[in-house]
């Protein structure tokens, strides 16, 4: 079974969810951390790890553990600053390994041949990628500060907690698309990258 990039980012997901229900935070890192786990399981059985899936795991374990070990203003960071840390953590982790494992890669080996990972275009493509992914997490994470900033102006929350979230993952999307079109056919088939 293929892994999915957009079924890896569910427990960031799942966390925002959880957070803004108002489910204490501990317990909104811990279920991140356990959808994070599940997800991951399927590759660890194949002994691949997907470095999105990783870093879900520890970040929101990491998370969990501050708010149940630290006590009542670990828990009041948490829940502050939760969705902060964890779209900062994403963004710095996509940055620290895109000089040797851009995060896409993982996802478009599945679909391409092992002839093509060498390529220009192949390396090319997935840097650009994970480069931009890298950049939507911290735009999300400038939001989420800006949100914190005015906590109770329900409009502003709304923005930066869901709707620019939403935007960038949306635009990311059709850039991708709209680069695959234009670039990948003069590669050749090999070179779809439907997963990234």
């Amino acid at each position: 079974m293929k892994s999915n990039p957009l079924i890896s980012f569910v427990p960031w997901i799942a966390f925002s969810e959880a957070a803004g229900s108002g489910l204490a935070p501990q317990w909104s890192a811990a279920l991140a951390a356990l959808v994070s786990l599940t997800l991951a399981s399927p590759a660890l059985v194949r002994g691949k790890v997907m470095l999105l899936d990783a870093m879900g795991v520890v970040t929101f374990a990491g998370l969990s553990a501050v708010a149940w070990i630290g006590g009542h203003g670990a828990e009041v960071f948490v829940t502050d600053y939760g969705r902060t840390v964890a779209t900062a953590v994403l963004a710095v982790l996509i940055f620290l390994t895109l000089p040797f494992m851009p995060f896409t890669e993982q996802y478009a080996r599945q679909e391409v041949p092992a002839a093509a990972w060498s390529s220009p275009f192949f390396k090319k493509t997935n840097r650009l990628f994970s480069a931009a992914w890298g950049g939507v997490f911290a735009l999300m994470t400038v939001a989420h500060l800006i949100a914190l900033a005015a906590p109770a102006d329900g409009d502003l929350n709304w923005i930066c907690n869901w709707g620019v979230p939403i935007a960038s993952v949306v635009l990311m999307f059709k850039f991708m698309k709209r680069y695959r079109a234009e670039h990948a056919p003069a590669q050749g088939a090999g070179f779809a990258l439907k997963q990234v």
